[in-house]
């Protein structure tokens, strides 16, 4: 089962190596979510759950987002489609990307609004969650969740779709 959470990860990367940095970002805002939830006994994940996951395994690099600003960026990437939320401490997150000038801003505060560098972000986050996989694949909780994270599954689902690979 290390695959399925290693195979996200990767996703994020080739999503970054494809310039697709939106889509990187969207799933990069989720791995605390994910991970919250692999090492809950309901399985499930919550704000409170994926606030402390952030705090634990990924606050100590971003000392300009508290749990609260990261969580309440995921809702407004995921759920409205920008880079703000009325919860945040700035007005928005501006994500830099590479370019022809090869500058890179990250972790910089311009008047109300937050930089972070898209790259380095969505690297941040998978270098954490992989640190936060070895620190826990062995744990039954995580183990026992394992199974239902979504994955690559090249020979179908059964009794479902066989003989045909799926996302499930």
């Amino acid at each position: 089962m290390k695959e399925s959470m290693e195979i996200i990860l990767n996703e994020i990367d080739r999503a970054l190596d494809a310039g697709l940095y939106y889509l990187a970002i969207a799933m990069a805002l989720t791995i605390p979510d994910i991970c919250a939830a692999l090492e809950s006994q309901n399985g499930e994940t919550s704000g409170p759950k994926y606030k402390a996951w952030y705090t634990a395994n990924l606050g100590a690099q971003y000392p300009n987002v508290t749990d609260a600003d990261c969580w309440s960026l995921r809702c407004g990437v995921l759920h409205q489609g920008r880079c703000g939320h009325q919860n945040m401490q700035y007005g928005r997150i501006l994500f830099t990307i590479p370019n022809a000038q090869n500058n890179v801003f990250h972790n910089n505060i311009i008047n109300d609004a937050l930089n972070l560098d898209a790259v380095r972000f969505c690297h941040d986050v998978v270098a954490c969650a992989r640190l936060w996989y070895a620190r826990k694949q062995n744990d039954p909780v995580v183990q026992s969740n394992l199974p239902n994270l979504v994955q690559l599954r090249p020979q179908g689902l059964a009794p479902y779709m066989v003989g045909m690979p799926l996302i499930a």
